[in-house]
């Protein structure tokens, strides 16, 4: 019972409907269901049940306002990294003391404006002696977590790995007692140790080497507090994390704390959302078939830049025998793919094909390469009923900050 039956998008999204919405807001575009969001999100509450949770949703995944306001509505909070995420939080209407404050380059500016959070992942020591120097000129500064490095392969992809001594995040556990004797001599309040190895983490072993360790650390230290991060992995292609199993290995890890800290974005957000595209051509050549539609790289960047998988559906066949094709962008770049040598029916032209699992890191990575315009964005309610959250850019937006 791996995602405790949540709805899924196939049991939602016709054929029909993707005409519709096609029709009514254009291509490319980005549709997330309002269902499955708060399926997941109440299924990840219920994996910590007995658990003194505060659960956070990680805006990275996707900062749009409409959807963390579901989300609050569902009892989480956010992580933020940028002030902009905190901006997206503030127009959900998130309180302060329901944000956590993570990231590695944490600017003084930001450091005046987001002192008011619930808590702050402080990631070096030469931002904790930062901490120090601005603890004197405010009142009051947010309770603070260390986020350490345990040195663990999460055995995802390279660059969505952060639990690795190589990787730019966390401080060595062996320089943890360093950081202590800094805090002892401020006015800052950790309560705990914050841990987070990586992405798309499809086993549960390296969370449970990660945990344990911390875990450990964390006792050694009295603290009765800690944020375990996240990084579940979903289910792109043919495994994804095995929940029940992570109940059983990780909870029991976690029952003596006081509070435990989560933050969770793309196995909420992730298969609640697609991405709506056109085919312009079918483009065969002697060495392979291309599938061109209307949006590439510039609107889903992650199989560009991390050979990720996403399932691709044809709505409309021009033939049902299946061939190996390549679906690829407009862009002027030959890096522009969404899916390659993948076994797709040869779609008509004219008609739409859905990228499957794009609620996460798909508008939020999305660019203007080639000067394209970001996509409109669509929630499908709980009523199922459209409801535009996101409205196509025009060129006057592309070109509004030139002076």
């Amino acid at each position: 019972m791996n995602v405790f039956n949540c709805t899924t998008i196939n049991d939602l999204l016709s054929e029909e409907l993707v005409q519709e919405l096609s029709s009514s807001y254009g291509t490319p575009l980005y549709v997330y269901f309002e269902r499955i969001i708060r399926e997941r999100a109440r299924s990840v509450l219920g994996i910590f049940n007995g658990i003194n949770i505060f659960p956070t949703f990680a805006c990275k995944a996707n900062n749009n306002p409409n959807l963390l306001r579901i989300l609050k509505e569902e009892g989480f909070g956010t992580d933020i990294v940028t002030l902009g995420e905190y901006y997206a939080s503030k127009l959900a209407e998130i309180p302060d003391e329901r944000i956590v404050w993570n990231g590695n380059g944490k600017s003084l500016k930001e450091m005046s404006l987001l002192s008011k959070v619930r808590y702050i992942n402080v990631d070096s020591i030469e931002e904790l002696e930062r901490w120090k120097d601005v603890a004197s000129k405010f009142d009051n500064i947010p309770e603070l977590f260390l986020r350490i490095n345990p040195d663990v392969d999460s055995k995802t992809h390279p660059y969505i790995s952060t639990g690795l001594k190589k990787n730019k995040f966390g401080i060595p556990i062996e320089m943890v007692e360093r950081a202590l004797k800094i805090v002892k001599t401020s006015n800052l309040e950790l309560v705990g140790f914050h841990i987070h190895i990586g992405s798309q983490i499809t086993d549960v072993d390296p969370f449970y080497e990660a945990l344990g360790q911390t875990v450990e650390l964390s006792k050694s230290y009295g603290f009765r507090k800690i944020n375990i991060g996240g990084g579940w992995g979903i289910n792109y292609k043919d495994k994804e994390l095995n929940l029940s199993k992570y109940r059983e290995e990780i909870i029991p890890l976690l029952k003596d704390f006081e509070e435990v800290v989560l933050e969770i974005g793309r196995y909420i957000i992730g298969p609640a959302g697609v991405l709506i595209l056109k085919v312009e051509y079918v483009k065969k050549t002697d060495a392979k078939t291309f599938v061109v539609v209307d949006g590439g790289m510039n609107v889903l960047i992650r199989p560009a830049m991390y050979g990720a998988f996403h399932g691709v559906r044809v709505l409309s066949a021009e033939q049902n025998e299946k061939v190996e094709v390549d679906v690829v962008g407009p862009l002027c770049e030959s890096g522009d793919v969404l899916a390659t040598h993948c076994m797709l029916e040869i779609p008509r032209e004219g008609s739409y094909i859905v990228i499957e699992n794009a609620g996460a890191y798909g508008y939020a990575m999305a660019s203007n390469y080639n000067s394209t315009l970001k996509p409109a964005e669509v929630l499908m309610t709980e009523n199922n009923e459209p409801k535009l959250i996101r409205r196509r850019e025009t060129y006057d937006d592309l070109f509004r900050t030139i002076i």
